[in-house]
């Protein structure tokens, strides 16, 4: 039997990931209206910890799920489980660093667990012994932080955040040398990516509507405003889906490709951070449209932060068509 986990047939996301994803993007949904009502520094730099949180969340889980889902009952009920577990981090994100940063944490903790139980199912698989203890170990480390963190002061709990988050951000460069061993679906794992950044675009256009709908009048600043909104929505859905190439084939066969993997995945940081920050920024600015203070700042921060993700993409995804000419 071979020691990797290939994959022969073409496979598409099912329709239980997209109600998962849907899910998490309420989430997302949340933070991003709330980075609309504390439009300043603190406000998003509040976003961007707690958007990457739940980012890795949903990294860790569609990569396990592109390597071994297959839709079978027993996976789907450790889904549900998962969605139960962001609905209880979507209730924390309201206030994750006060009364309730024992859902947020908890949420997160119990999700790394579910993570953890996933990998550990597929030890018997052959040559993943390594990959599965790894990630098991990681993920246990993680989601110890996150509980023990409840019981600790403000002031610990967001140091022992900070920690697990930065375990999140090595772990595939520390289960780099097993990959190759499974390696995510060459078609799902972008599609998935694309799925998500569809999702993010539309609460752009969501948030035009939100500027749209502020005041009793429609003001001449606040139609501009969600129509620029809808302009920058279109503008990253050409960059992404045209322009960078994001939802090509990508395929792990040796270290280059899979720094690759690394770079175009990473490149999505700042994609969604900037995206998510546009569509507050549009909020925002329909009722605030002067020009002071830090919001202009960070709305075209939040824009530059955008197109420097699609040339990361870009840059991994050209290295992937040269290759393959």
């Amino acid at each position: 039997m071979s020691d990797t986990t290939t994959h022969a047939e073409p496979k598409k996301v099912s329709w239980f990931e997209l109600f998962f994803d849907l899910i998490f993007v309420v989430a997302v949904a949340g933070l991003t209206s709330r980075l609309a009502e504390h439009y300043d520094f603190n406000g998003l730099l509040s976003f961007a910890f707690l958007f990457l949180v739940l980012w890795w969340l949903w990294l860790g889980n569609s990569f396990n799920a592109s390597r071994f889902y297959s839709d079978r009952p027993d996976q789907r009920l450790i889904g549900f489980v998962q969605i139960v577990a962001v609905v209880f981090i979507a209730y924390g994100t309201g206030d994750a660093f006060g009364n309730r940063a024992w859902a947020f944490a908890g949420g997160v903790g119990a999700f790394k667990i579910l993570l953890m139980i996933n990998y550990l199912r597929e030890i018997h698989r052959p040559g993943l012994r390594r990959l599965v203890n790894l990630y098991a170990a990681l993920y246990a480390l993680q989601s110890a932080l996150w509980l023990l963190s409840i019981a600790m002061d403000p002031s610990v709990r967001v140091w022992m955040w900070a920690l697990a988050l930065g375990v999140d951000v090595v772990t595939p460069f520390i289960v780099a040398s097993e990959t190759h061993r499974a390696p995510p679906h060459p078609e799902h794992l972008p599609e998935r990516f694309g799925l998500f950044t569809l999702i993010m675009l539309g609460e752009m256009v969501a948030a035009s509507v939100h500027a749209l709908d502020h005041g009793s009048e429609l003001h001449l600043d606040t139609l501009v405003a969600a129509l620029l909104g809808v302009a920058i929505g279109l503008l990253y859905w050409i960059g992404y889906f045209r322009s960078a190439d994001a939802i090509g084939e990508r395929r792990v066969r040796d270290a280059a490709s899979g720094r690759r993997l690394r770079l175009w995945a990473y490149g999505h940081i700042p994609l969604y951070l900037g995206i998510g920050g546009s569509g507050a920024g549009i909020v925002y600015l329909s009722h605030h449209f002067e020009l002071t203070g830090p919001a202009p700042w960070m709305f075209a921060g939040s824009i530059v932060a955008a197109v420097l993700g699609l040339g990361l993409i870009r840059s991994a995804s050209v290295r992937r068509v040269e290759e393959a000419a």
